[in-house]
Parts: C-alpha cells; structure tokens; sequence
C-alpha cells in the first residue's frame, strides 16, 4: 500500500493577515481527502490549537500541534511539531519566548534560547524564507550546510527534516534539488509540505487583500 500523504505545514486564519480558512475549513479539507493527520503551524501562535483538536476528533482525522517560528536577527522561519506533551510545553515556551519584548504582532526567538527547549518537538527546516533556503537561493552552500548541521545538532537524530516544497514559482527546482543534496550529504530525512495559506483557487484573491492589508498596499500595487 502506498503511505498517504499528511499535511504538515499549514496556516489557518490565526496567522493573522496571511492564512484564509478556519481551523475547521483545513480538516474538513483533509479528510476530504483521506489524510490520516494533519498539522497546524500557525505563524508563531497556537490560538487555533483548541478549535483544531476539536475539529480533527470529530473528523476521524489525528490533530498535529505545530506553528512556524520566526528566528531573530534575520534567522528566518523555522517549522515546529510537537511530538508529545513535553514538545506542546515547550511549543508555548518558545512561543512566548518569542514574543517577548518585541512589537505587538511580531516575533523574534532568540536562537539562543532555541537549544534549551526542543524536547518533543520535530523540526523542519521551513519555507522559502527560512535561513537554509536563502542560503541555497544565495548559492551560499556553506551556510547552509552550516545552518542544517546547527539544527540537527540542536534537535537530535531523526528530529530534524528538510522541507521540500513545489509551487510552481521560480526558482523551486534548484532549491529542492539544494535541499536534496543537502539532504543526501548530511544523511537528513527530507519531507515535503504544501505551505498551505488557502484551499482553493477561489480563495486566492481574498489571499491577496490579507497581503495588502498586511504590507499597507494596494491591490494595484
């Protein structure tokens, strides 16, 4: 049997300005589609988290427990999935470590404060605006490798992936086959994730506008 695909990179509309459907729009979307699972990485919050479980028991569907860290001083975003209690603990932790001291509305965690809270958690090495994806598209291969090791070591074995992802955009194919090189150099598991913002093509325009809202533009612009 073929292993089903699982979601694990996901924003509801808890990612205030940037994702479009509700905790329950995203599993009533898996189940549709027979995923066994589903996660939730709102961006550097778990305000969906209670309205998510709820939805996913209901729906047959298991609820995963993650968000999307924004790392300080230009670290870029980092994926996180709490494996047990222990890693939904320190999920919140490094949540609020995050938060603190900053603007309301941003978030920064100080990588320092990274290594002292990864028991349970899974890490990924997150999207395009990730520290290890720009090293790539920078053709910086050395800061990735760097950057791929630091994480490895801070997570543990089997704790940290490389995070694949295909949107057609320019630029995809030498990132994922950077990502994939990395992968093969390092001996690091590779996983592929959707990034996932809205369900359908009818949701892209009201993805726009959040856009805009957030940036202070207009839709011409």
């Amino acid at each position: 049997m073929s292993t089903p695909y699982i979601e694990l990179h996901t924003h509801s509309y808890f990612s205030l300005l940037d994702g479009v459907p509700s905790p329950e729009a995203l599993v009533e979307q898996a189940a549709a589609f027979g995923m066994p699972a589903l996660a939730l990485t709102d961006h550097n919050a778990l305000y969906g988290a209670s309205r998510f479980w709820q939805a996913a028991i209901k729906s047959g569907v298991k609820p995963l427990f993650g968000t999307e860290i924004t790392l300080a001083n230009g670290g870029g975003h980092l994926t996180l999935l709490a494996e047990n209690d222990d890693g939904y603990a320190n999920l919140c932790r490094l949540i609020s470590l995050a938060r603190n001291n900053c603007d309301k509305g941003t978030a920064a965690l100080p990588q320092t404060l990274l290594a002292n809270h990864t028991d349970g958690i899974i890490a990924l090495s997150g999207c395009r605006k990730s520290g290890i994806v720009r090293a790539i598209l920078n053709r910086h291969i050395d800061k990735a490798t760097q950057l791929a090791m630091h994480f490895a070591a801070i997570f543990g074995p089997g704790n940290f992936f490389l995070e694949l992802q295909r949107h057609h955009r320019r630029y995809d194919r030498s990132i994922n086959a950077g990502l994939t090189t990395l992968g093969h150099e390092l001996d690091l598991p590779l996983v592929a994730t959707s990034n996932v913002h809205y369900l359908t093509q009818d949701d892209a325009s009201l993805h726009d506008v959040l856009t805009c809202i957030r940036h202070r533009i207009c839709l011409d612009e």
